[in-house]
């Protein structure tokens, strides 16, 4: 009979040590994901709301003897750096590659969409990556180590400076109906490629930057705005929210965003909600 108190007891002993060892088992907290990958982050694009320099440009490139100006460069590829005024070219330097987005000014996807874009500066996309290997008196070489598309001539060359990738926590679920919540708003003024549309894993260009407290990282709701339909008397509906994004980085007067979540199609001119 002692013995099989005993053995209750010892049960009961176990069954209340795992139990608080249970209750001081801290919380996890929700993963997170990186935003976006090296590559995608590098082929952002952007608005800038100051000129980028152009002291430092492609002038050309190996095996182009006719002097192509359409000649095109890719990975592995040697090209000519030539640098203007008093700036100096360091063999080892890696530069990043870009040019003036004059496609985002050929096709209006919205009304007024050229003056938003216009407001926020102006827009350059991302090109490329290449490491300086010789200076010489006649210009310098150097070796096109990453590409987001082609390079041409007249490309321009910045020092290198990778941009950091924020993290988030995905949503585990999705109210499409919320209402506003009262913090900041703005709205998509543009895409990358001159998109008419967005969805999951697309880069948007937000009329919100520095100056608005946007920081890398932050989130934003994707809500939709309804277009005139011409009715009067067409009725208030709930707002609906189409997706989210994450910001990868930020300009004066603009910012870049990812859409890490979408129900539908995004539309240029839709709105955006700090979340």
């Amino acid at each position: 009979m002692k013995r099989g108190i005993c053995n209750l007891a010892g049960v009961l002993f176990l069954v209340a040590a795992a139990a608080g060892q249970a209750q001081e088992t801290p919380a996890t907290s929700p993963p997170t994901v990186p935003a976006a990958s090296r590559s995608e982050a590098d082929c952002t694009g952007f608005i800038s709301y100051t000129r980028v320099p152009a002291d430092i440009y492609v002038s050309g490139g190996a095996d182009n003897f006719f002097r192509s100006g359409v000649r095109q460069y890719a990975t592995g590829d040697s090209i000519f750096l030539r640098a203007s005024g008093t700036t100096s070219l360091v063999p080892g330097t890696e530069y990043a590659l870009l040019r003036p987005a004059k496609s985002l000014f050929e096709t209006s996807r919205y009304s007024g969409e050229f003056r938003a874009v216009g407001k926020s500066g102006t827009p350059y996309e991302d090109v490329g990556r290449a490491k300086l290997t010789r200076v010489t008196r006649k210009g310098a070489v150097a070796e096109v180590t990453f590409t987001c598309g082609p390079v041409f001539p007249g490309d321009l060359a910045r020092p290198y400076q990778p941009r950091p990738i924020p993290e988030y926590t995905p949503s585990k679920q999705f109210d499409r109906f919320v209402p506003a919540n009262g913090k900041r708003v703005g709205v998509i003024i543009a895409a990358k490629n001159n998109a008419a549309t967005i969805a999951t894993r697309d880069v948007a260009y937000l009329n919100l930057g520095g100056k608005d407290g946007v920081t890398p990282g932050q989130r934003y709701r994707v809500f939709g705005i309804p277009v005139a339909t011409g009715f009067r008397s067409y009725p208030e509906t709930p707002r609906e929210s189409l997706g989210e994004l994450v910001i990868l980085s930020t300009q004066e007067k603009s910012s870049v965003g990812i859409v890490v979540s979408s129900t539908r199609e995004i539309f240029l001119g839709e709105g955006v909600e700090l979340e």
